[in-house]
């Protein structure tokens, strides 16, 4: 079994828990490059090309630009030392998560405030930095919250869940029943988390580094017709280590009477906030799937 095969494979989320436990930060990081100079010399994986032709658009670059060999390695090496963290704090406990990943709490005012005036609050994002950390973020404050996960998920996803409900995360792979549960949560002044930026062929073309790209529309949907705010938070790394939480001030939909337009609209006002945070941070994207394939030789 190959390097990243065992990665994704139902057990190594499991292992990369328990060695969040055995191991130091600093080791764990050790390791985690040992992992990533592994990927890095596999040109011809899907994994390679897809950062690479992903990082490609975002600079505005030839997909053979010579500036892209270090630039996947980077976004391979965020990669992994954000699951090291998301690991680590899943085997330690949340006591010290607030240490690791700071919260502005801005964001939960402003979804408390919406939910006091009978609206129920979307979170979205990006996977940018470590977005998991956010979700723990919200499971230490005891936010009652319903994550929107990817339907056709690999093993380690399935893993990844089991994990997150440790921690009382609803984790819902998408289908009719999930997101019927989801409109119900937000009808009823309630909170769901989903990520939108992975492309989408049931989505629709949105307008993404200045090219058309199938991206997820069923967040702005839901919103739509429950009448749910929107809250686009943005995880950020910095230089020590640590990890931030933003947001830009909630979004407000708004409402024509035209479903399709309204969904289209928010959609694509959300993919925009989140493709200047990318191209302010293009290494810390962590899109292992390709948008843009015609841009793979």
């Amino acid at each position: 079994m190959a390097l990243n095969e065992f990665i994704n494979s139902r057990l190594g989320p499991m292992v990369g828990a328990f060695l969040g436990r055995v191991l130091t930060r600093k080791q764990a990081f050790r390791l985690a490059d040992f992992i990533v100079a592994r990927l890095s010399v596999k040109r011809d994986s899907a994994l390679y090309k897809a950062v690479r032709s992903n990082l490609a658009v975002v600079k505005g670059i030839p997909y053979s630009s010579p500036e892209l060999d270090s630039g996947v390695g980077r976004v391979l090496q965020n990669a992994a030392y954000g699951y090291v963290d998301w690991y680590r704090m899943m085997a330690s406990g949340l006591d010290d998560i607030e240490s690791l990943c700071e919260l502005d709490e801005s964001i939960i005012d402003s979804a408390l405030e919406a939910q006091s005036n009978g609206h129920g609050v979307v979170f979205t994002g990006a996977h940018l930095s470590s977005f998991n950390l956010f979700l723990l973020l919200l499971a230490k404050r005891g936010f009652p919250i319903q994550v929107l996960s990817y339907a056709r998920s690999k093993a380690s996803h399935r893993s990844d869940n089991v994990l997150r409900e440790r921690f009382g995360i609803n984790a819902t792979p998408i289908s009719f029943e999930s997101l019927r549960q989801a409109f119900h949560r937000l009808s009823n002044n309630g909170f769901v988390l989903t990520g939108v930026d992975r492309p989408d062929v049931g989505g629709a073309p949105l307008t993404f580094f200045n090219r058309k790209v199938e991206l997820p529309i069923g967040h702005a949907r839901l919103a739509i017709r429950s009448g749910a705010h929107m809250i686009v938070a943005i995880v950020n790394k910095a230089a020590d280590g640590r990890y931030s939480v933003t947001a830009p001030p909630i979004i407000r939909p708004e409402i024509t009477g035209n479903l399709k337009q309204d969904t289209l609209t928010l959609a694509q006002r959300v993919a925009s906030i989140l493709e200047g945070c990318i191209r302010s941070n293009p290494e810390d994207w962590m899109m292992f799937l390709p948008l843009w394939p015609d841009v793979i030789p």
